[in-house]
């Protein structure tokens, strides 16, 4: 499946969505291994994935 495009700010990501999913997506993604993904809420910047980091660390399987 390919990530549709983001849209961005002199290469920072824009997240533009306001659904509970997003806003959560940007704190729990388990369909990524990226640690800091790009943002789905509204704002500018990256999320911090504590899934992948959790899955790093070893405490998910």
């Amino acid at each position: 499946m390919q990530e549709k495009e983001k849209d961005n700010f002199w290469g920072l990501p824009i997240g533009k969505e306001t659904s509970t999913e997003a806003f959560l997506k940007d704190f729990w993604d388990p369909t990524t291994e990226e640690m800091f993904p790009a943002k789905n809420f509204l704002g500018v910047g990256w999320g911090t994935n504590f899934y992948a980091i959790a899955k790093k660390l070893g405490l998910l399987k």
